[in-house]
């Protein structure tokens, strides 16, 4: 059974969803404590009660998104589809969480992505991997078994379509935050997604274009949010 949510737990989710919004308006770096408390009319003993810095409130915030992301792939490895239904939707429930405030992810990424955020950026991928390639290893071994994927080892297999999975997500993410002011096209993006899924499908022995997009409607809403937002900073 659930345990019952606190008023202190109502607190620190209260500072997460402020976050998430100034993040998406300012930017990490342009969001500062004082704003926070202010936004919430609370004090700063308050704010350091439930986090030590800025930086443990943005751990924070992608540990929530780690749960989440958690919650939609135990979903989809609970339904009965074959295997590679279950990676594409595996691959396109990462990008959902995401899409739950795209400006926030975009804001968040553009921060992560700086050289001087590798480290950070280093163990929060650590993070997610230790918590989602073991899903990720149970649905390349039910490919296996069903004679899906052409494999010998789904759990090495499993962590090297992660790291395919990780870059994809780099280069998309980068394409749609230094673009310097250029337009990007629907259909550039999903190149670049095709691209990459081609190389997990021959990493894992499966049929070709299996877990390609039909279309490019996915991305065309990533590319708003990227004009709307004009992130902040850049």
């Amino acid at each position: 059974m659930p345990k019952p949510r606190t008023r202190s737990d109502s607190r620190k989710e209260e500072f997460l969803d402020l976050a998430e919004e100034l993040f998406a308006d300012l930017g990490y770096e342009n969001t500062s404590v004082d704003r926070l408390i202010s936004g919430l009319g609370v004090s700063k003993g308050a704010f350091y009660h439930h986090f030590r810095s800025k930086s443990a409130l943005l751990d924070a915030a992608l540990e929530r998104w780690l749960l989440r992301a958690e919650a939609h792939l135990k979903e989809v490895l609970a339904g009965k589809a074959p295997a590679t239904e279950k990676l594409r939707n595996f691959m396109l429930s990462l990008s959902a969480v995401k899409s739950e405030n795209r400006e926030s992810s975009l804001q968040v990424g553009k921060f992560l992505l700086q050289d001087a955020n590798a480290i950070l950026l280093g163990r929060m991928r650590c993070a997610a991997r230790s918590r989602l390639v073991p899903l990720l290893t149970t649905i390349i071994k039910q490919g296996a078994l069903e004679g899906e994927f052409q494999l010998e080892n789904p759990q090495l297999v499993a962590r090297i379509v992660w790291d395919i999975c990780e870059a994809l997500d780099d280069v998309l993410g980068r394409t749609l935050i230094e673009t310097g002011g250029k337009r990007i096209e629907p259909g550039e993006l999903l190149n670049i997604y095709n691209t990459y899924t081609l190389a997990i499908e021959r990493v894992i022995g499966a049929p070709k274009k299996s877990l390609y997009l039909a279309d490019d409607t996915i991305f065309q809403s990533w590319i708003e949010a990227t004009s709307r937002n004009k992130l902040v900073g850049l």
